[in-house]
């Protein structure tokens, strides 16, 4: 007797179940059926570009577990285009819930997620009242600077959503940590939101970068996070111009998304 599979979690329910040739009769043709998990393998993994490691986890399964959903998507996809097939979303252990729609958990403290910019924004502002308190009585005021290779002395990294680093910057002490922003810098779309989601989480309250898409700003201006820009500079450079004031501060987004 096969072991019974584990439920795997959804972040997504398709509106659309049934798919079928055109011209073809219903009772001429011959149906496939793809689980509402393998769909989400292929959401994850395809459309979004999650990692495979870090897909498997939003769902709550092993690597090679993955690994055989998103290949059975594959495969009965390309049966039901190539032989002129129906197919139907239906079936697969699934759970669907109110967890896939919040933010996504993170993974050593920088992770990454799909949520909706209004979503993002409203989580954003709800902890900026907390975030005001923390910093009102003495917590660690702290700066996002974006980055090219993670060090004071590499460039500032004029894309936001897309960075390859984030150097978090205490301005109290001065110290400093460099964060991988990689899995963002390759998502195949929300990057600009979930680097602003990020960064609120890391209780940064500046940010310094080249520029900034809409969903992206909105995300951080309801944080209450001041966003200042700088081109052709060191992440070092860029600090002691912010301390100086003669960083330019940015009004609203001056890029269109997808930057």
């Amino acid at each position: 007797m096969p072991r019974p599979t584990c439920r795997r979690r959804i972040g997504f329910q398709a509106k659309t179940i049934f798919f079928k040739p055109a011209g073809i009769p219903l009772g001429d043709i011959q149906e496939i059926v793809i689980g509402h998990d393998e769909v989400e393998a292929m959401r994850l993994k395809n459309l979004l570009g999650f990692p495979q490691e870090e897909a498997a986890g939003r769902m709550g399964v092993s690597q090679p577990t993955f690994h055989r959903l998103i290949n059975a998507a594959h495969q009965k996809i390309a049966d039901a285009i190539i032989n002129g097939k129906a197919l139907r979303i239906d079936g697969g252990n699934v759970a669907f819930g109110d967890q896939a729609d919040g933010p996504c958990r993170f993974r050593k403290h920088w992770g990454e997620g799909c949520v909706s910019a209004e979503t993002a924004a409203r989580d954003a502002a709800a902890s900026q009242i907390q975030e005001n308190e923390n910093v009102q009585g003495g917590a660690q005021m702290k700066i996002a600077v974006t980055s090219t290779d993670g060090t004071l002395d590499g460039m500032v990294d004029e894309r936001f959503g897309r960075a390859k680093k984030i150097v978090l910057v205490d301005l109290d002490d001065g110290s400093h940590e460099t964060v991988d922003n990689v899995q963002n810098m390759n998502a195949a779309q929300g990057a600009g939101i979930q680097t602003a989601q990020n960064i609120v989480q890391a209780g940064a309250k500046i940010v310094i970068s080249g520029h900034l898409g809409p969903n992206a700003f909105r995300v951080v201006s309801a944080a209450g996070i001041d966003v200042y820009t700088t081109a052709n500079m060191t992440v070092r450079e860029a600090l002691e111009a912010y301390k100086n004031g003669s960083l330019a501060k940015l009004a609203g987004a001056d890029v269109e998304g997808h930057w």
